[in-house]
């Protein structure tokens, strides 16, 4: 979320630290949000998994994004080692970064069978490739710092009904896992928890199609950004006639 100007838009844990950073104003919270028709499931196939080589059994977890320092992306690679055993789980981590190179040799130190690095991939192709996939993982390192972030593509994997397994702690746990009923959450930068949530999502079925609708109902209706942008013009006009 990003404050903007006056009077906040709705009770949130960054609406409330924004407005305490500057008490003596009012803020208007103009969130981050999702193009609900660019991110449509309905517009894409799953073409994309068995292009890869991927089966239709196998369960794709899709990590996209930087590979960076801030991610704690170790917690994949970790999680992927305890759960070897099963060959029908695949770990993609599209995208680039400066830890990539940490990773990939912890991967070959580790022996992990089914962590695949793509590398970054043209926007056009992220619908596709979120759409092929099962469930994302959405990780951060266990700071305070994170506590009050929300990862932009949350938005994006729950609009096209992709279920978040989200190792973040604070607003984001709060809205999209509590409230949301849109994916399973792990303790940051806990591999054991992650590889336990993966467990989780093969033993019950229909919890995928399940937390993945209930994902794409949620950000529609409080992060499509049409409709923050025309809740942002009427309170210009709103104003506009003070």
């Amino acid at each position: 979320g990003c404050p903007v100007i006056e009077q906040k838009m709705r009770k949130t844990r960054s609406s409330q630290t924004h407005k305490k950073r500057s008490s003596q104003k009012n803020l208007y919270w103009l969130p981050n949000g999702v193009d609900p028709e660019w991110f449509n499931p309905e517009k894409y196939s799953d073409q994309w998994r068995y292009e890869n080589g991927f089966k239709k059994e196998d369960l794709l977890l899709l990590y996209a994004g930087i590979l960076g320092h801030a991610q704690g992306l170790e917690v994949i690679i970790k999680a992927a080692s305890r759960l070897n055993h099963l060959p029908h789980i695949h770990w993609i981590l599209v995208g680039d970064g400066p830890v990539k190179e940490e990773l990939t040799q912890l991967s070959s130190k580790l022996n992990t069978r089914n962590v695949h690095f793509m590398g970054n991939q043209p926007r056009h192709f992220m619908p596709m490739i979120v759409k092929a996939c099962d469930a994302t993982v959405v990780p951060l390192k266990k700071l305070p710092l994170f506590e009050g972030a929300i990862p932009s593509k949350i938005f994006e994997n729950l609009a096209m009904e992709v279920p978040v397994v989200l190792g973040v702690e604070g607003e984001a746990r709060e809205l999209f896992i509590r409230q949301g009923q849109a994916g399973l959450a792990f303790e940051p930068e806990n591999d054991e928890a992650l590889a336990n949530c993966i467990l989780k999502l093969i033993e019950s079925p229909g919890a995928i199609q399940s937390f993945g609708k209930n994902g794409r109902e949620y950000v529609l209706k409080h992060f499509d950004r049409r409709r923050i942008a025309l809740d942002f013009r009427q309170f210009i006009k709103d104003k506009a006639r003070l």
